[in-house]
């Protein structure tokens, strides 16, 4: 567990998170324009954009946050990305 520590005080794993999202989003995108009958739906990259976004925005405000020296701009400028993200994925979805 102590080898642990240094991962979770550093930026590896908020880092890490982010990348697992950007490969995520461009899986599920080259995915379904590949499988366009498949069961999730038709291609809806406005759907996986704005879902993966939003999450990215609140991880990209987690790595603001814990820094050393925390930036509040870009704190703030990643929460109003997330919000401007999370309200175009609800508009996406209601136009569904």
């Amino acid at each position: 567990m102590e080898r642990l520590i240094p991962i979770f005080d550093s930026d590896a794993l908020p880092l890490g998170i982010l990348a697992l999202i950007i490969v995520e989003a461009a899986l599920l995108v080259l995915w379904q324009r590949r499988h366009p009958a498949s069961s999730i739906g038709s291609p809806s990259t406005a759907r996986i954009v704005s879902f993966l976004g939003a999450g990215g925005s609140l991880v990209a405000a987690m790595i603001f946050h814990r820094r050393s020296d925390p930036s509040p701009e870009g704190f703030a400028l990643a929460m109003l990305s997330a919000l401007v993200l999370h309200l175009w994925h609800i508009a996406v979805l209601l136009r569904r």
